[in-house]
């Protein structure tokens, strides 16, 4: 006991002190020193006038102090080192890799049945009945088979409870990837036919399976791409995907996928339109052929798509969360419109197109033929990256909604394999779609496993129930098709917000979008990515910078324009808000030269030690409207004139990167500034920026003692009198 009471004791002696210590600072007395000519290092906070005050007291430090003290106690590797480092692996290792390609033996070794096994069987099931509508009207929108829709559903949708990491993504058709398919079995179909003359005497089947063919090349190649990506781990390029190229973009082929169900709700039949302008293209010939269509497909189109739109926003959005699980309106329109159809005879009575025959059974395999490779090359690739922005875009939105991990190498190697897989079976492109993906979200699916009574849902319907869906009206396939584009095309809301939070990306977005709807999806799409790249050098451009100053009651650096904010005298803090690097480095001397000023255009001899600045506590302001220093001229805007600048500080927490040119570019400056009888002091710098310094040999120009921890270090020694007299 009396020793927990000598201990209390002391304590709150040692409290008292600092206190005492703490009220001391504020009243303004001197520091303690520690003997060496630095202040010891302190964090207190001290109550003043009922505010909390923070005191930092440390050494003054330059960048090399700093390292000397706090060395690095990493040891330098080499490439070589770093390499054969990450290149050895154990027995062990290289089975725990092996089970990575595999996760569904993870799944199953942790999966509990109790709590997760009815989650995901209605969550597949759910979903299940938004495969076969969309199966079947993407098929058509692909320009193939509806069929071919359900073949592009069933194996996907297999391979990725396999493969897969997210218990959320629904692997299968896709509107966006349908339509580029499209384009491209329309184009090689029209070259095809062109090869035969005009005398062309080619069946409507053998052009299908020509159109198949081409499908299935592109599905090979876009699976060959994403799986090689995964295995060469390059998830990451989907960073340079910005955000508002692929909103952009997908508003864009919304347009073109509403612009083509809108051909099959009118029932008229004319050339597909290709090439540029294809959809302006496109209207002239519905405009032109308005006449011919046919009134019984747009009543049908124009119900169905009220039905949709009423139970969707009217009862699923607005009773979601009342609701376990939301109307499957599409499957429930699909067999009402098919049932309606074949008893009333739609085709027969009012010339309604209808589906026609669905083939059952499954597909032989068979090799994709090879030959095409070179005519479907460029697009698939196109197709390969889209499928993973677009799946791994869902994916990673529902993986922060419900706090698990996505893996986006493996991500990548499912992606790759469900289209490789698939491409023997008759499969076009697939990757997932937003409202499978987001039912699967709402229904709390548990892991991949929901796709198990997907699957045997669409198997079931391509085995057994196919046949019966032979009197379905395209026009309600198109109708539910533009009720399912609602979303991507109401994105140009976000247009307003998008102009006053980012500029850049609202150019992006209205660029990406505007190529894609009046040029191509594919020349949008390139013109898209490479003003996303070009917007980067253009951020460069304009970097903002900024002189700094000190408030006039408190140790804060801001912006000189602020309310409270003066200039130090004598010296300049200027910061620059990015890396220094060759498309950088030109606006970082012209902004420093017209912010601070142009030593160009000074000479040293100007500069002596009989104008040069006393020296002043650089936590003391003057007020340069009010006061003048000895031999410092006042200008009527507060700045001091140029000759009474003794110090530049530069700001450099920035300059997160920097290259030869940035280099180059920082030894000028600190050279004319010496030269005009100014010193310069960098403050800040980065680890990685300084590694590069010391690489590129720049301290054999530059002195070490010139390089600060902090800009208040730089400040209190550029306010010492032996200071102000510039050094060369």
């Amino acid at each position: 006991m009396a020793t927990e009471g000598h201990e209390d004791a002391s304590a709150a002696a040692t409290a008292a002190a600092a206190a005492s210590e703490c009220q001391g600072l504020l009243a303004g007395e001197d520091k303690p020193d520690t003997g060496n000519g630095y202040t010891a290092l302190t964090l207190q906070a001290c109550k003043a006038d009922d505010d909390e005050v923070l005191v930092i007291r440390r050494q003054l430090y330059t960048q090399h102090d700093l390292d000397q003290a706090y060395q690095d106690q990493r040891e330098p590797s080499s490439p070589c080192q770093v390499l054969r480092k990450h290149c050895q692996c154990s027995p062990r290792c290289v089975g725990r890799t092996a089970l990575s390609f595999l996760p569904v033996l993870r799944v199953l070794r942790k999966y509990n049945w109790r709590q997760s096994a009815l989650a995901d069987l209605i969550a597949g099931l759910s979903v299940g009945f938004i495969h076969l509508p969309q199966g079947l009207g993407f098929g058509l929108l692909a320009s193939l088979q509806p069929v071919n829709g359900l073949y592009t559903t069933f194996f996907p949708t297999l391979l990725y409870i396999l493969f897969g990491t997210s218990p959320h993504v629904s692997m299968g058709t896709n509107a966006v990837i349908a339509l580029l398919t499209a384009n491209l079995v329309n184009r090689e179909a029209d070259a095809y036919q062109a090869s035969f003359g005009s005398n062309s005497t080619l069946s409507p089947e053998e052009i299908m399976h020509y159109k198949v063919s081409i499908a299935s090349v592109s599905a090979f190649v876009a699976g060959v791409i994403l799986l090689g990506m995964g295995i060469l781990r390059l998830g990451f390029i989907t960073n340079y995907l910005a955000k508002s190229f692929i909103g952009g973009f997908t508003f864009a082929a919304a347009v073109h996928i509403t612009t083509s169900q809108i051909v099959k709700m009118l029932h008229l039949s004319f050339r597909a339109q290709s090439g540029a302008g294809s959809l302006v293209k496109t209207y002239i010939e519905i405009f032109r052929n308005i006449t011919h269509s046919n009134p019984g497909d747009i009543i049908v189109g124009l119900i169905c798509m009220a039905v949709l739109l009423a139970v969707k926003i009217g009862i699923n959005e607005r009773f979601k969360h009342r609701m376990k699980i939301p109307v499957p309106i599409e499957l429930i329109v699909v067999i009402l419109s098919t049932l309606i159809s074949h008893f009333a005879k739609f085709k027969e009575r009012f010339g309604i197109a209808i589906v026609g025959d669905v083939p059952t059974g499954m597909p032989a395999p068979s090799i994709p033929p090879m030959e095409h490779l070179p005519q479907v090359g460029v697009e698939a690739f196109v197709t390969a990256i889209l499928c993973f922005a677009l799946t791994i875009a869902l994916g990673k939105l529902c993986a922060k909604l419900h706090s698990i991990e996505l893996d986006d190498n493996q991500e990548l190697v499912s992606y790759g394999l469900c289209n490789l897989f698939g491409s023997f079976f008759q499969n076009f492109p697939s990757c997932t779609a937003p409202p499978r993906t987001m039912m699967l979200s709402s229904l709390g699916a548990k892991s991949t496993l929901n796709g198990v009574t997907s699957a045997v849902f669409i198997l079931l319907v391509l085995l057994v129930v196919g046949q019966l869906f032979v009197s379905l009206p395209i026009a309600m396939l198109a109708a539910m098709i533009i009720v399912a584009m609602k979303d991507l095309l109401m994105q140009i809301r976000n247009t307003k917000s998008l102009w006053y939070v980012n500029k850049p990306d609202f150019f992006i977005w209205v660029l990406t979008a505007s190529v894609s709807v009046l040029v191509g999806l594919d020349i949008g799409l390139l013109a898209g990515v490479l003003f996303s790249l070009l917007t980067i050098l253009l951020v460069s451009q304009l970097a903002p910078a900024t002189l700094l100053g000190r408030a006039e009651t408190e140790d804060v650096l801001l912006d000189r324009k602020r309310d409270g904010i003066k200039l130090v005298p004598g010296i300049r803090i200027f910061r620059f808000e990015s890396q220094l690097y060759f498309a950088s480095a030109e606006r970082f001397k012209t902004k420093l030269y017209s912010t601070v000023f142009d030593p160009t255009k000074i000479k040293r001899s100007e500069v002596t030690v009989k104008n040069a600045a006393p020296a002043i506590d650089p936590l003391v302001v003057v007020n340069s409207e009010k006061k003048s220093l000895d031999g410092v001229a006042n200008l009527p805007d507060g700045k001091l004139s140029t000759d009474g600048i003794h110090h530049v500080i530069l700001d450099c927490s920035a300059m997160t990167y920097i290259d030869l040119a940035g280099i180059d570019m920082l030894q000028m400056v600190m050279t004319r500034f010496a030269k005009s009888g100014v010193v310069v002091f960098l403050t800040c710098i980065p680890p990685r920026t300084m590694a590069t310094l010391h690489r590129a040999r720049f301290f054999d120009t530059c002195d070490r003692q010139q390089v600060f921890y902090n800009i208040f270090d730089a400040l209190h020694k550029a306010c010492e009198p032996e200071s102000i007299v510039a050094k060369l």
